[in-house]
């Protein structure tokens, strides 16, 4: 039924043309045959009435037909000219809107670069002679220093025992503790004296994070033996408190431009699949520390999280780039090696 319908409408003009002659012919046809012509010439008004019955009943309902035709194909015209209307208008509507939503979407990734470049702020740091030094960053370079402040935080907490805290007042003792290990007059003089510095070194560097980031015994025998989520969590916690007044600003904004595109993506079903190229412009903005800080900063921030899972936010950043390799345990989040982002793999 459907295709007679689509076959109707497709040659309906030629059908009408065809019928419009066989009216015509029919006319021609019957006005030179008998009984309604006999040659004679001579006027029969009864044959006439006849003749105008035939002729309007058959002919008539021809024509009639020929005009229901063309009058349902000019229907059909007129629709369709107020479907393509329709659907302009639709496009024009649709345009508008994802030409405002890019407008918002670009004035908001800017307002996000200005954040980043006006992060101001700076970190301790211990010298060679085991005093501490200040370092002040801007910009970027605050992520790649924070990456050195959680593998502190990460080392205090994994260490086998809780060092204490630094204290200024001790620093003459640790020169001498090195001073006694390289002085080959030195009871205490070891040819492994250059590691044995080293691991006094560190042992003191853990001491100024767990004073730095005020990190007591109790709390560090309470995380010590939790699992690898947890210490992450806990570690970036510890971080976060001491510079939330940076990153907290920063990471609110970037959670809110990425939810813009997901809720503007959900808006309408024409806009499904419309989000990839905007979420790639945010991660081209975004340098290597700065998607390593945001890996560690979702896992306590479960939303965050989830759009980033939603949209594979973190599929450029490497393994590599993490603290250590055995962080990539997020469920939902599988980071690759750097050769197999490279395709060596």
């Amino acid at each position: 039924m459907k295709k007679f319908i689509n076959f109707i409408e497709k040659n309906l003009v030629k059908i009408a043309i065809y019928t419009l002659i066989l009216g015509v012919l029919t006319i021609l046809i019957f006005t030179f045959k008998t009984p309604f012509n006999d040659w004679s010439f001579n006027a029969d008004p009864e044959l006439f009435g006849l003749y105008g019955n035939f002729i309007g009943g058959f002919v008539g309902t021809l024509f009639s037909l020929v005009a229901v035709f063309f009058l349902y194909k000019t229907l059909i015209a007129q629709q369709r000219t107020l479907n393509a209307q329709d659907n302009a208008i639709k496009n024009q509507q649709e345009n508008y809107e994802i030409i405002r939503f890019e407008t918002t979407f670009f004035n908001l990734l800017k307002t996000q670069q200005e954040i980043t470049v006006s992060i101001k702020s700076c970190f301790n740091s211990l010298n060679n002679d085991f005093s501490t030094k200040i370092h002040s960053v801007n910009g970027r370079e605050f992520f790649a220093y924070s990456k050195s402040e959680l593998t502190n935080i990460l080392n205090v907490i994994d260490n086998d025992n809780y060092l204490g805290t630094y204290d200024e007042s001790e620093i003459e003792y640790y020169q001498h503790e090195v001073e006694e290990l390289t002085n080959p007059d030195s009871l205490k003089f070891t040819a492994d004296a250059d590691n044995q510095a080293m691991l006094i070194f560190e042992r003191v560097k853990l001491r100024l994070t767990n004073k730095q980031y005020q990190i007591s015994k109790d709390y560090w025998e309470q995380v010590h033996e939790t699992k690898t989520v947890n210490k992450l969590e806990a570690s970036y916690g510890l971080f976060f408190q001491r510079y939330h007044y940076v990153i907290g600003h920063y990471f609110r904004h970037l959670y809110h431009l990425i939810n813009f595109v997901h809720q503007f993506e959900n808006s309408k079903s024409d806009f499904k699949g419309i989000s990839k190229k905007y979420i790639d412009f945010i991660q081209a903005q975004m340098s290597s520390y700065e998607m390593m800080l945001l890996f560690y900063n979702a896992i306590s921030f479960p939303k965050l999280l989830k759009l980033l899972i939603t949209y594979n936010f973190l599929e450029n950043l490497a393994v590599e780039d993490l603290i250590d390799k055995t962080h990539n345990c997020i469920s939902g989040v599988n980071l690759k090696e750097r050769k197999r982002l490279l395709g060596y793999d």
